[in-house]
């Protein structure tokens, strides 16, 4: 008896990443993480839901997939989130699926060597200056060969998490033993075993533009790119913290800057030997020109809504077509100009609403916003551990109607009650 196909997503899903697919009559099942407590999209007809405690290991998943294995037949795996890249690298791999090899997983899961790459294959001018540190005496050295300010950040977390600037000594007395703390809580709290003790990576702070950009890998080492992003954090809106407050496209670079920065980052997937899967690369444009920060083995969060509403670009239909060893196009089909803002609480407390959601909601630009946790649930800065519990999405006919909604949403503040 011939078997249904299917395409299975893991850990979890959201509005604007998988419509498309659904209405191309794509089956689609869901591998929830048990550990998330966020709702499923209502509108989402998925085939088949089961629940997996991701904080297990990777080899842990193969037998769920095995079982579904024995009902379905396996089409594409597809893994929106940075939590899930190495369950992911597992599964595509069993099922004889395009998947990432060991080494990129090394690359994408460990930042000091993915930095350690870049240096290698294309050189000192490709990234900022870094080092590793577990403890507070080895950082004397590191901070003579980097100075200030500098950056702390987890070797192997994303979303911003726990991501701070230091301007001198003071500070960074203060803030390496309280992240090393939080950290180590942070992986208790995630499972994690001893052997995944908490390290620091400490880099270089780059003054310029944020960006990103998603280029899909394909077996062979072809690289089809999506057009950049632009983005602004909270270390833009004058806090000491990197959540990313914007993301939006047409980006406002220049032809040849993006030119520069396209061709910077291949070389970085190329540096990580990355293949068979969607990189997000992030990079800082300097007046010396772009400098990676950092790419990550799934797509950028919000990406496939984004490209979707502003260029006509579905990122997860390649991704599906990637997996199915099918031809990808990433052609531009429109021009819109479109913004996801996603404010953080400046201060951890609990979440009892907005103070001025109809002043949004009346803003010309407005579209749809959407919340992320529930009354009495803890919110608070990136820096403390916590993601994004708002999302706003603004549309408009002109680049400059959207930035004046969006100056607007930037200098109400912090605006969680």
């Amino acid at each position: 008896m011939q078997q249904n196909k299917i395409c299975l997503v893991l850990g979890g899903a959201r509005g604007g990443e998988f419509e498309t697919l659904f209405s191309q009559g794509v089956t689609i099942g869901l591998i929830a993480d048990s550990n998330s407590a966020g709702a499923l999209p209502e509108h989402y007809p998925f085939a088949l839901v089961e629940t997996f405690d991701f904080h297990q290991a990777p080899s842990d998943l193969l037998a769920l997939i095995e079982r579904i294995a024995g009902d379905w037949s396996i089409e594409a795996v597809l893994n929106t989130r940075e939590a899930y890249v190495a369950h992911h690298q597992a599964v595509t791999k069993s099922l004889g699926l395009p998947s990432i090899g060991e080494e990129a997983l090394q690359y994408v899961t460990n930042k000091t060597a993915m930095h350690k790459a870049f240096v290698d294959c294309i050189g000192e001018h490709s990234t900022a200056m870094f080092a590793r540190a577990k403890s507070l005496q080895e950082v004397p050295a590191v901070v003579e060969k980097i100075g200030f300010p500098l950056i702390l950040k987890p070797t192997n977390l994303a979303a911003s998490l726990f991501v701070q600037k230091c301007e001198d000594w003071d500070q960074l007395n203060a803030s390496f033993p309280a992240m090393l703390d939080s950290l180590t809580k942070h992986y208790e709290k995630l499972g994690k075993d001893d052997a995944a003790a908490p390290e620091i990576q400490l880099e270089e702070f780059l003054s310029g533009s944020l960006h990103s950009q998603d280029l899909i890998v394909d077996e062979k080492g072809g690289i089809h790119s999506t057009p950049i992003v632009d983005v602004i954090t909270g270390k833009d809106l004058g806090l000491n913290d990197f959540h990313h407050f914007y993301r939006g496209c047409p980006s406002r670079l220049g032809s040849e800057e993006r030119e520069q920065a396209n061709a910077l980052a291949k070389a970085g997937v190329m540096a990580l030997r990355l293949r068979s899967c969607v990189a997000h690369v992030e990079f800082i444009y300097t007046e010396k020109g772009p400098k990676l920060l950092e790419i990550a083995a799934r797509p950028g969060a919000h990406r496939n809504h984004l490209l979707e509403v502003t260029h006509g670009i579905s990122l997860n239909v390649q991704y599906y077509n990637l997996q199915k060893r099918q031809a990808i196009d990433c052609a531009m089909k429109s021009d819109r100009h479109f913004a996801i803002l996603t404010p953080f609480p400046r201060t951890k407390k609990k979440f009892s609403g907005l103070k001025n959601l109809e002043a949004l909601k009346s803003l010309p630009s407005y579209k749809t916003h959407q919340f992320r946790v529930r009354d009495g649930e803890a919110i608070g800065p990136a820096r403390e551990g916590f993601y994004s519990c708002f999302v706003l999405e603004l549309q408009a006919e002109s680049r400059d109607q959207l930035w004046r909604d969006i100056e607007t949403v930037r200098e109400m503040g912090d605006c969680f009650e």
